[in-house]
């Protein structure tokens, strides 16, 4: 998934230009995504887009993030960390941490990686517009390209 998602914020710069899900999942079948993929980039697009358009709960940034037994026990520390990193550099606010939750708790537990927690990081940012630091942008697109893309 993490290749439809890198597709996806390289070839549309606003999460507002993408296409309807069926013009974008054709889209993404004509270049070679499967429909596992095709389907679970969606579903996290349509996720996306249901909270920008609802009122969502807000998040006391002052709030510490508990997490229950299961969370700890499907989460690696390292994505923990990552997350609590990203928070408090104010790279990310406690929805979008939820986001990132949610999604990796939705995933095989191979899949649950530091890396994947950066893609779906940068897919929330993205689907919010949101400006990053430039350092911690540059390690989240790493995730995408395995490269530093600062010059």
């Amino acid at each position: 998934m993490a290749e439809v998602i890198a597709f996806l914020i390289e070839h549309y710069q606003d999460f507002d230009d993408c296409p309807p899900p069926d013009d974008l999942g054709q889209i993404l079948e004509d270049v070679g995504f499967d429909d596992v993929q095709i389907n679970n980039a969606l579903m996290l697009l349509a996720v996306l887009s249901d909270n920008e358009e609802s009122a969502v709960q807000a998040y006391r940034s002052d709030a510490l993030r508990v997490y229950t037994p299961e969370e700890q026990d499907a989460l690696p520390q390292e994505v923990i960390g990552l997350l609590h990193f990203l928070e408090n550099a104010d790279a990310i606010n406690g929805e979008q941490r939820e986001f990132v939750i949610h999604a990796l708790l939705h995933m095989p537990p191979d899949e649950i990686t530091v890396d994947m927690a950066k893609v779906l990081t940068l897919l929330v940012l993205w689907a919010h517009k949101s400006e990053l630091p430039v350092l911690i942008g540059d390690d989240l697109m790493m995730a995408l390209h395995g490269v530093s893309t600062m010059h």
